[in-house]
């Protein structure tokens, strides 16, 4: 027997991790039982916050692996604008007023068939908590945690992506030397991340790293301390600014990361070294089967006795495609 067309599941205060345990428990009784369409309410949530936004996001990973879609549904002023804020309605549809899925109600999990849900997300909702950590306390905009939050929700769907990378190297400095460098790129969730150049130029050795930084934000928060460090104008725009310190000291001093809120792209990075290096990146995207996925990065280096640019260009993308994770093979630290 076929289930229902849509269903309305609901959040309530205090949204504590064993309620969103429960939630997701709910929407994998749901999907099991063969809906079409989820729609949860959040009106009686209270505040939107990282925990609640990262179970939400989760979810919607999960739904869309099984074809279903999930659909918000918020009535308070407090809740919308903070979907709006958070870019939340770019990537969840939004149901408002009076509008209500006519065929809504909340499914019974059975006693015995909910605590094995529970069981088994538990570990990962509890990872995601860590990695989007929670916004600071009388906060008006969304924290440093609601924008990696939200620059992370962008491909939610994307469980896997590989893309050949080629990158034209010109040395500014003697020996005015330049060099393309090829190689393939490959992502895989949570936070697999590898770049591997069939070939690298002496003098470029070590500039394939920062690849690791910016793109797998997924990362960000275990690598780093994060922070808002205001704005930036970028292309006409005003942008969010992240500051990330590493945790464990190495060459860089801060990264500073532009994102712009509209659309949560990472618009551009810096690397400062404490030798008073820079390597300046800004970064174009494009649609990739649905994906908002990189295109192009320009790169300036200036670090002692050694000034360059470089140009990168991504092509030739696969997404949700099987990737061994034998390519991600040392790269833990």
């Amino acid at each position: 027997m076929s289930g229902p067309v849509d269903v309305l599941l609901s959040v309530s205060k205090p949204v504590s991790p064993e309620v969103l345990q429960l939630l997701r428990a709910e929407v994998i009784s749901a999907i099991e039982d063969g809906v079409s369409g989820i729609t949860i309410d959040l009106d009686d949530a209270g505040v939107l916050d990282s925990p609640l936004i990262a179970a939400l996001i989760s979810i919607l990973r999960d739904a869309r692996e099984h074809g279903v879609s999930v659909s918000l549904r918020a009535t308070g002023k407090q809740t919308l604008e903070t979907l709006h804020v958070t870019a939340l309605e770019k990537v969840f549809p939004i149901v408002s007023g009076a509008e209500r899925p006519a065929a809504a109600k909340k499914p019974s999990v059975p006693k015995s068939r909910r605590g094995r849900a529970v069981a088994a997300v538990a570990g990962a909702l509890f990872a995601l908590g860590s990695l989007f950590g929670t916004p600071v306390a009388g906060e008006t905009g969304p924290s440093a945690s609601d924008v990696v939050a939200n620059v992370v929700a962008q491909n939610a769907g994307m469980q896997t992506f590989s893309a050949r990378v080629s990158i034209g190297i010109a040395l500014r400095t003697f020996p005015y030397l330049s060099q393309h460098v090829q190689g393939t790129e490959y992502f895989k969730r949570p936070d697999n991340f590898e770049v591997v150049f069939d070939h690298v130029p002496s003098y470029a050795k070590g500039f394939d790293k920062v690849y690791d930084d910016v793109d797998n934000p997924t990362a960000w928060q275990q690598r780093f301390s994060v922070s808002l460090a205001g704005s930036a104008e970028v292309n006409g725009h005003r942008d969010l600014l992240l500051r990330l310190v590493q945790k464990v000291r190495g060459m860089i001093d801060h990264e500073d990361i532009a994102v712009d809120p509209g659309s949560w792209h990472v618009d551009s990075m810096t690397w400062h070294y404490y030798n008073g290096g820079t390597i300046e990146m800004t970064q174009e995207y494009e649609d990739v089967d649905g994906y908002s996925l990189l295109s192009k990065q320009h790169a300036t280096i200036r670090i002692p006795l050694l000034h360059a640019a470089a140009e990168a260009v991504y092509a030739d993308y696969k997404t949700n495609v099987s990737i061994d994770d034998s390519v991600f093979v040392g790269k833990k630290n």
